[in-house]
């Protein structure tokens, strides 16, 4: 066993054998995969009667026809069935790999006071610097508010006007992770917080999304030369600079229309399993404007079931509810791992595949800035990998090489 129980094996070597590798464009078949010290280190032939012989420094992992792709890359996770990030960063990190996320980053939720806020970055950033071996499951830090509209969202009392000294020390605590920053670009001052994140002199430049807000076209593009360049949660918590409209019955271009108009924005969707938070149809439609390339699967996951409001249809299977409310009956994050996120966008749209990877794990690392070593499989990026059948149900998930452990052997 490794040092961690979180990881079957020990072994410096794996080759992957008998598989179908789900590459950044394509579906590769009659090939094997060879893992070495954490590393992917070699595509070879997969010719029968070839393969070394298995032993305590060499794994053959027979993938019994299944597909090996990239593990999830998940930028928008607030936490887990052991609560979240701002927390217990190590539950809420050992959850989602379980279920294939192999990198995540770690989502701040806004707090009701500024010392919990700044608790809360610091318990991220601590288990980030750790030495603990889940540790290199987190990827950075998500700053989803707390600068964001006090109009949107089900934590929106807790919002805080943009203070430029307050950014500057949340980016502090957070210790030179990676970070990205979900903002609301209408808000006097917030031009001026990314404008002081950017120039900190941090070595890892943060980026923003647009999320929580109402901001005018104009608005949203003055921030991509910042860094701005994706959107949070699109369709959900977003409004327009002009509501009421000017002419009734008449619909203004607002934050979402910005997203789909924008090619450096990407959008992202949390596809639950009803459409509660992305209808079906406006996950089609999102796909279609945006493209493959510019879609990135996320979970939004705020933790574990919650009471179900009388706003949701009686004809809803609560078992497949995966979505979460708050004690105000509020729409509040999902119960959804990027596993079933994917199964559900898989449903929801007919998409391959490889495009499902592609807005699971290769968009999202490249928005991230963290693509040079994971997101897709390539020689020389980290052994982060996922086996998966063509339903996207979960047969083995490793991190850096090593097998993660599944409690009486499910996800």
């Amino acid at each position: 066993m490794c040092e961690d129980k979180y990881f079957l094996d020990e072994a410096d070597e794996a080759i992957f054998t008998n598989v179908n590798l789900i590459m950044a464009d394509r579906i590769l078949t009659g090939m094997r995969l060879r893992v070495k010290n954490g590393v992917l280190a070699a595509l070879e032939v997969d010719e029968p009667g070839t393969l070394p012989a298995d032993g305590k420094n060499l794994r053959i992992v027979d993938c019994e026809g299944l597909y090996l792709a990239p593990g999830f890359v998940d930028q928008h996770c607030h936490g887990g069935a052991g609560g979240r990030f701002v927390e217990n960063p190590r539950a809420a990190t050992a959850f989602h790999l379980r279920h294939g996320t192999t990198s995540v980053m770690a989502t701040f939720s806004n707090r009701p006071t500024v010392a919990g806020m700044r608790d809360g970055i610091s318990a991220i950033a601590d288990f980030y610097f750790s030495d603990d071996p889940l540790a290199a499951a987190v990827s950075g830090i998500h700053m989803e508010g707390p600068f964001l509209s006090p109009d949107f969202g089900a934590s929106k009392e807790w919002s805080i006007a943009p203070d430029v000294e307050m950014a500057l020390e949340f980016q502090h605590l957070a210790r030179g992770m990676r970070s990205i920053w979900s903002v609301a670009p209408e808000l006097p001052g917030c031009f001026e917080i990314c404008h002081a994140l950017r120039t900190s002199g941090e070595e890892h430049l943060p980026r923003f999304l647009v999320g929580h807000s109402a901001a005018s076209y104009e608005e949203i593009m003055a921030l991509l030369p910042l860094g701005l360049g994706a959107a949070t949660h699109c369709t959900n918590a977003t409004g327009r600079s002009i509501e009421p409209t000017r002419f009734g019955g008449t619909r203004e271009f607002g934050v979402d229309e910005t997203v789909w108009l924008t090619d450096a924005i990407s959008a992202e969707v949390i596809p639950d399993y009803y459409g509660v938070h992305v209808r079906p149809k406006m996950l089609e439609l999102i796909l279609k404007i945006k493209g493959d390339e510019r879609v990135i699967i996320v979970t939004d996951c705020t933790g574990a079931t919650s009471a179900v409001p009388d706003s949701v249809p009686a004809e809803f299977n609560t078992d497949q509810l995966d979505v979460r409310f708050n004690d105000r009956g509020r729409l509040s994050g999902s119960q959804l791992t990027m596993d079933r996120a994917a199964r559900n966008m898989r449903r929801h749209t007919g998409a391959s595949l490889v495009s499902i990877f592609r807005m699971a794990a290769l968009n999202p690392a490249r928005f991230i800035g963290i693509d040079d070593t994971v997101g897709s499989i390539e020689i020389g990026k980290r052994a982060n990998l996922v086996l998966v059948d063509e339903d996207l149900n979960l047969h083995g998930v490793w991190l850096d090489g090593h097998e993660v452990a599944r409690p009486g052997g499910q996800i």
